[in-house]
């Protein structure tokens, strides 16, 4: 088995004859026009890299399985995913033009090709995402994406799929929180340092549970890079070399071998890690961002115009909230029953939305008992309500600032909800209207 670190989540590996491309990343930016490849691929598009006999998959988010980034793959490119329950990624593979699709059950193994398996790893409390185990050549490679698993979850891998050799393994969440919540400086230092914490604790359950032989952290190779945006990457996300800092003796006690891996490096087990230095113009620092940022600032400021542009009359915005969350949010895949008192505030408007029994109710203005406000510029909240962003796509992209009452805590719920709203069926609905 040969692999090539494509940089964030992506692998291209080389195994029984055969060539697996994993969670492709080439078009960029993602989440609301926030992300961009940071430190910037060595393999912009498929056309710099061999074509794969296979694509695998693992869940439908735009930095693993993005629409844009599918469109590059040939028409008639084999797919290896899951078959999620919300039909979320026979939704997407559809748009793409893509029906080759070799659809896998949770935990399901299946031979792909002569002495190459392949099994998808499900998360643990259901979100739709999983993790493909590669196996080939003797050797078994876990990718780990975002399926963030419990210790002894992971450890039920190792039980059921045998020993790992190499793990790729997640260590920093994305999303609007901390950074986009009020608080004064002590508490964003805080819980910016907590959520470091919580990341470095990910991968560090992924080594106690699976006990791999060798493992690297991956899957934070992006940046923010528009103006006023630039300072605070890395302020509540660990760089992979302070992972492997903090994270070598807790391995060394468990016999893990930690790789130092940057995009387009290599690994094998005949070799361990090959670093072939692709990217080391562009260091894992918050002045290395800044320089990437002004030499790119003329192509950030147009691609993030263009994903950003109204998708439809910001005037109607007031008819938009009303529809949405009276009609839309029950499309959720993820929803539960959710009661609670909620705001949306974009300019000068505000609104309070009332969640109960599974029905919502909208009023003009943000009223006392209102527990969360969630604040977008007009523009970008208009694009989730017609369904040309997602809930994802801002919240992921940093675009939300959230207003809490002090007294609450985490809206699980609500979240959870919001985030499992489609963009593509928020578009059907209004069309069907």
């Amino acid at each position: 088995m040969h692999v090539t670190w494509l940089g964030h989540a992506s692998l291209f590996v080389n195994v029984a004859n055969r060539t697996l491309l994993v969670d492709p990343w080439f078009a960029e930016p993602v989440f609301a026009g926030a992300w961009f490849r940071y430190p910037p691929t060595p393999y912009p598009d498929p056309s710099t890299m061999p074509k794969p006999d296979f694509v695998c998959l693992s869940h439908t988010h735009d930095d693993h399985a993005g629409l844009e980034t599918l469109r590059q793959l040939r028409g008639d490119q084999r797919v290896l995913t899951v078959d999620f329950p919300s039909g979320a990624m026979r939704r997407r593979l559809a748009a793409a033009g893509l029906s080759n699709v070799d659809w896998f059950a949770p935990w399901q193994t299946k031979e792909v090709s002569p002495g190459l398996e392949l099994t998808f790893v499900p998360h643990d409390a259901g979100w739709e995402v999983a993790s493909p185990v590669v196996t080939g050549e003797g050797v078994s490679l876990y990718h780990g994406n975002d399926n963030t698993l419990s210790t002894e979850a992971y450890a039920a891998v190792a039980r059921r799929l045998g020993p790992i050799d190499v793990a790729f393994l997640p260590y920093a969440g994305a999303s609007s929180y901390p950074t986009r919540f009020d608080g004064d400086d002590e508490t964003r230092r805080r819980r910016c340092r907590e959520k470091k914490d919580e990341g470095l604790q990910r991968f560090l359950d992924g080594l106690e549970g699976l006990r791999p032989t060798e493992a690297a952290p991956f899957a934070s190779s992006w940046a923010l890079l528009e103006p006023g945006e630039v300072d605070t990457n890395f302020e509540d996300r660990l760089t992979a070399p302070e992972v492997l800092a903090r994270a070598m003796p807790f391995a060394h006690e468990r016999n893990t071998h930690l790789l130092h891996l940057e995009p387009g490096d290599e690994w094998s087990p005949e070799t361990g890690a090959l670093n072939r230095g692709l990217v080391r113009q562009h260091p894992l620092t918050a002045e290395g961002v800044r320089r990437y940022a002004e030499l790119e600032r003329s192509r950030v400021a147009r691609l993030q115009a263009q994903a950003r542009a109204p998708a439809g009359d910001v005037e109607a915005l007031d008819q938009l909230v009303r529809e949405f969350f009276t009609h839309d949010w029950p499309t959720s895949h993820a929803r539960r029953p959710v009661d609670g008192v909620f705001g949306v505030s974009s300019g000068a408007q505000g609104w309070t939305v009332r969640l109960a029994g599974g029905a919502a109710t909208v009023d003009d203005g943000l009223a006392d008992d209102v527990t969360e406000v969630l604040q977008l510029a007009p523009a970008e909240l208009l694009n989730v309500l017609v369904g040309a962003l997602s809930w994802e796509d801002v919240w992921y992209g940093y675009r939300l600032h959230v207003s809490k009452r002090r007294d609450v805590g985490y809206a699980r719920g609500f979240w959870e909800m919001l985030l499992g709203i489609e963009a593509d069926l928020v578009r059907a609905r209004r069309a069907a209207r």
